[in-house]
């Protein structure tokens, strides 16, 4: 009998974030960009650079007043993430990115 993998509950959530990490060539950046959902296991944001499968990421994201009991009354959660997909929108202008969390990263 075939193994069947149960996907986390994806949650259309529209928040800011930024992102930092290196570009496809190895240069630090750092931008903003916007959560489109997220899960337990990972999210998906809209952003204008175009960040490669494999790149990994550094996200840190402003949690509102009234979701702080999902992230241990935290005012922002910061997370390691690599991405897992990357699809062009509004004509390549600006990217969806699909990341998956790594772990939480240091204070």
């Amino acid at each position: 009998m075939p193994t069947i993998i149960q996907r986390e509950k994806r949650r259309g959530l529209r928040l800011p974030l930024n992102v930092s990490g290196r570009d496809a060539r190895g240069a630090p950046f750092a931008e903003k960009g916007q959560t489109v959902n997220i899960s337990g296991g990972g999210l998906c944001f809209e952003a204008v650079r175009r960040l490669p499968v494999g790149s990994r990421i550094d996200l840190r994201i402003p949690v509102p007043t009234a979701l702080r009991h999902h992230f241990g009354g935290r005012a922002a959660y910061a997370v390691k993430a690599v991405v897992c997909r990357l699809e062009a929108i509004e004509g390549g202008a600006t990217y969806r990115i699909g990341a998956r969390f790594l772990g939480e990263l240091e204070a």
